[in-house]
């Protein structure tokens, strides 16, 4: 399907069934608009990076995570050039979704749940097959919020100014007592302030928005020690401890697991 071809007010789900994927194989730049929608949806990615903006947060999709949509929640979503996005649209209401959060959360991309997402894309399957299937994803889907690349944005504008500054350049050298000299604030207030109203501290959010950037580059085949460089780190051991921290694999081991999910060609 063409990746601009989304109609937020369709509904998606064949009547009889439990969930639906669509395909958007991103071959320039996209912004899919704000919109809302009366199903659920998993947002993931097949193959480079996607994004997603709701309730207040920016979310990075690589392809190891997918990110939880409930029903009804307004978001924005977008995809670098060559990314192949999928979306999961889920049956609203009943017991079969109850398990899962009424937020927006993080999921694990396990190989078992992509295998079986994508053998639902297959059109072979008899319908009591396909619903046996969906079933299964159902019972597969586990809320995974610390692994989801989660980034709260600040509310107030002077943090939101300093917020978006680093996520268009994470590489930024400026300081913490940089960026409270050009917001009129003491460097502790500013901390103090970003904390508040993100929940976690400014240099933990500099370091989920310079990984975020990371995963990006490392999937379009940069070498580590020159995207731990893009991202700020004069010491490519920070960057690598920090990545592993954060997806429970090294820089290498990410790279080598991304590459295995690209279709060959024959």
């Amino acid at each position: 399907m063409s990746a601009a071809a989304l109609d937020a007010d369709a509904p998606r789900v064949p009547p009889g069934y439990l969930l639906t994927t669509f395909e958007y194989d991103v071959d320039d730049p996209i912004v899919w608009p704000e919109h809302v929608h009366d199903e659920h949806e998993l947002l993931w990615s097949a193959g480079g990076m996607a994004r997603l903006e709701a309730e207040g947060r920016v979310w990075a999709i690589p392809p190891a995570l997918a990110v939880w949509v409930p029903s009804r929640v307004a978001h924005q979503a977008s995809a670098e050039r060559g990314a192949r996005v999928r979306a999961t649209y889920f049956l609203g209401g009943g017991p079969h979704t109850e398990a899962m959060p009424g937020i927006v959360t993080g999921v694990a991309m396990t190989e078992p749940l992509r295998v079986l997402l994508d053998h639902n894309l297959q059109g072979t399957l008899d319908e009591a097959a396909r619903r046996r299937l969906q079933r299964v994803i159902l019972d597969l889907l586990v809320p995974a919020p610390r692994e989801s690349f989660e980034l709260v944005m600040p509310r107030s504008p002077h943090l939101h100014m300093v917020a978006s500054a680093i996520l268009a350049d994470p590489g930024d050298k400026r300081t913490t007592a940089d960026w409270a000299y050009e917001c009129g604030l003491h460097g502790r207030t500013l901390a103090r302030q970003f904390e508040a109203e993100t929940g976690m501290s400014f240099t933990q959010w500099r370091i989920l928005a310079r990984l975020q950037l990371a995963i990006r580059e490392l999937t379009h085949g940069r070498s580590i020690v020159s995207v731990a460089r893009r991202v700020g780190y004069r010491n490519p051991s920070t960057f690598i401890g920090h990545f592993r921290s954060l997806t429970g694999q090294t820089p290498a081991e990410y790279v080598r697991g991304s590459r295995a999910d690209r279709p060959t060609s024959d």
